[in-house]
C-alpha cells in the first residue's frame, strides 16, 4: 500500500508542472477505463498488494504497466488538475476514482484506514485494566513443553498438507475475504452508490437460496460485549468442531452472522453450516443453547465495511444502508429497524482489510400502476384457487426479516 501510494504521488508531484486540458466526456472515459481489469490501475494494484501473485506474475504486471507509462502520466495529471482547480475537498473523489478505482485493494486500505479512525477510539473507550484481583483470581499459564514444541515444528516441517494449510492462514491474514472456507451462494442483482462520497461504498442488491445455520442467543449485548458475543462465538464454534450431540466435526464457514431484531437488541449469532452437512445436521447438546435454522430464500440489500466492528460503526452502517434503500427507491426494508451484521475475517486479519457487511432483507418496491394491475391479476387466479393454496403462499413469505431469519425450525 505505501508503495504503491509513493509511486502515484511522485508522478502526481511532476504532472502539477504542467497544465492539461479535458472534458467532462473525456474524464467520463478515463474512469470507465479504470475500472476494467486490464487497466494500470487494476494491474499495479495486483502487482504491488495481490497476496497470491508469484515473483514472476508480478514482473509481468509491472512490466505492463511500464509500457503504459504515457497513460499513467496523463491520468495523474488530469487527477492533479482536478484537485488544484477544485481543492482537496471536492476534487479528492475524482483522484480517488482515477488513480485508486473501485475494487483494487489499494482503494480498499483506505476505506480501511478511514474507518478505523473512528473505530478504534470506540473500541478502546470502554477498555480498563485488569484489577489486582482479577489478576490475582486468572488461572496461570501452562508451562511450555520444549518436546512437544520440538515434535510439532517436526511434524509441520514433514507435512506439505500442513505447511499448505498454514500458508493459506497467513495469506488470509492479509486477504479481505479469507480462502479455504465455505460461505452461502449468492447472486448480485444489480448494485448503487451508497452515497455521494468518494468513500461512502456501495450497496449490493443480493439474491440467497435457503441455507441452513446453527445459532444461539446473545441476550441483547451489544456488539463489542464479551458476555453476549464471545460466549456465542465458543458456544457455535465448539459446535460446529464437534461438541455436539452425535460427536461430527464440521468445517469452519464463513460469515459470522449476528441478528438484530426490530427493537434494536443484539438477539442472535449464527455460524453457517457447510453444505455437506446441513442435509442432515449433527444434533446440538441439549444444554448448549445451540438451535438450528433453515434459512429460506430471500433478496438482501448488503454494504460492505472495512475495519472493526463496534456499536458506533453499526450505528453509521444502518443509517447510511437504511438511506441508500430509501433514496433507489426500488425495494425497501421487510421489517422495520431489523438489520444483521456479517463478520468473514479471523480475529487475526488486519484491521483495514476486514470484510464485514450490514445487511438488511428487503422486498421489490412495485410501481402503482404493475401493483394496480398485479392486484386485478391475483384477484382472478383467488378465485380459481383453492383458499388454502393462497394461504400456504403468503405464509411461505411472511417471516423474512433477517439475515438468517427462522424460516424452519429443525
Amino acid at each position: 500500500m505505501v508503495q504503491l501510494v509513493v509511486i502515484v504521488v511522485t508522478l502526481a508531484s511532476l504532472a502539477v508542472t504542467s497544465g492539461v486540458a479535458y472534458s467532462p466526456e473525456g474524464l467520463q472515459r478515463r474512469l470507465d477505463k479504470a475500472k476494467r481489469p486490464t487497466s494500470w490501475q487494476k494491474r499495479l494494484d495486483k502487482a504491488l498488494l495481490d497476496v497470491d501473485k508469484n515473483p514472476q506474475q508480478r514482473i509481468r504486471l509491472l512490466q505492463k504497466v511500464a509500457g503504459d507509462g504515457k497513460k499513467i502520466v496523463s491520468d495523474v495529471r488530469v487527477a492533479a488538475a482536478e484537485v488544484q482547480e477544485k481543492g482537496i475537498g471536492k476534487g479528492h473523489p475524482i483522484l480517488l476514482d482515477l488513480l485508486f478505482p473501485d475494487g483494487t485493494t489499494a482503494r480498499s486500505d483506505l476505506e480501511g484506514l478511514v474507518a478505523l479512525r473512528k473505530q478504534l477510539p470506540e473500541l478502546t473507550k470502554g477498555l480498563a485494566p485488569p484489577t489486582v484481583e482479577q489478576l490475582r483470581a486468572a488461572a496461570p499459564a501452562a508451562p511450555i513443553d520444549p518436546t512437544r514444541v520440538a515434535r510439532a515444528l517436526a511434524d509441520l516441517a514433514g507435512d506439505e498438507r500442513k505447511q499448505r494449510e498454514l500458508l493459506q492462514e497467513a495469506k488470509n491474514a492479509l486477504r479481505s475475504t479469507p480462502k479455504g472456507l465455505e460461505t452461502p451462494k449468492y447472486r448480485v442483482l444489480r448494485s448503487w452508490r451508497a452515497g455521494p462520497g468518494a468513500l461512502d461504498g456501495v450497496v449490493e442488491l443480493r439474491s440467497y437460496p435457503p441455507f441452513t445455520v446453527a445459532r444461539k442467543g446473545m441476550g441483547g449485548a451489544g456488539f463489542g460485549a464479551v458476555e453476549g458475543g464471545g460466549a456465542g462465538f465458543n458456544a457455535l464454534a465448539s459446535y460446529l468442531f464437534g461438541d455436539n450431540a452425535d460427536g461430527a466435526a464440521m468445517a469452519m464457514t464463513t460469515p459470522v452472522g449476528i441478528d438484530v431484531s426490530g427493537g434494536g437488541a443484539a438477539s442472535s449469532m449464527s455460524f453457517v453450516l457447510p453444505r455437506d452437512a446441513a442435509r442432515a445436521p449433527p444434533r446440538p447438546n441439549a444444554d448448549g443453547g445451540v438451535a438450528l435454522d433453515e434459512v429460506p430464500a430471500r433478496i438482501v440489500a448488503v454494504k460492505a465495511f472495512a475495519g472493526v466492528v463496534t456499536d458506533g460503526e453499526v450505528r453509521r452502517q444502518r443509517d447510511a444502508l437504511e438511506a441508500a434503500i430509501e433514496a433507489d427507491g426500488g425495494t425497501a426494508p421487510v421489517e422495520a429497524g431489523a438489520f444483521s451484521v456479517l463478520q468473514y475475517n479471523a480475529p487475526y486479519a488486519i484491521p483495514w482489510r476486514r470484510r464485514n457487511e450490514l445487511a438488511i432483507v428487503v422486498s421489490e418496491v412495485v410501481a402503482e400502476e404493475e401493483a394496480a394491475s398485479a392486484g386485478e391479476a391475483a384477484a382472478g387466479d383467488a378465485e380459481a384457487a383453492p383458499a388454502g393454496e393462497a394461504a400456504g403462499e403468503r405464509e411461505g413469505r411472511e417471516g423474512v426479516s433477517s439475515w438468517y431469519d427462522t424460516g424452519v425450525r429443525l
